[in-house]
């Protein structure tokens, strides 16, 4: 899942991907709950364990503050940018 954000300083990656183990995810809901921006909602997609899964709503700007990631009960979200990659 890929999620624009908004750079708070310069330099900064104008993209965020978000991770998700699909497999590990219960669909909780901690992620879309806590996220500030509003960047996640809850999707229509199942696992294979039959939990629908968080999704990028098409209105997101990730902040990439990793609220997200740190409130996940199961790990399954975390956050990469391209810069982190390269």
């Amino acid at each position: 899942m890929k999620a624009k954000r908004k750079p708070a300083k310069a330099g900064a990656p104008e993209v965020v991907e978000l991770f998700l183990d699909r497999d590990r995810c219960k669909g909780c809901r901690c992620c879309v709950e806590i996220c500030a921006r509003k960047t996640l909602a809850m999707g229509d997609e199942m696992n294979s364990k039959g939990y629908l899964l968080p999704k990028v709503a098409d209105n997101g700007e990730c902040a990439a503050c990793g609220l997200c990631a740190t409130i996940c009960p199961d790990f399954a979200v975390w956050l990469s940018s391209e810069d982190e990659e390269a």
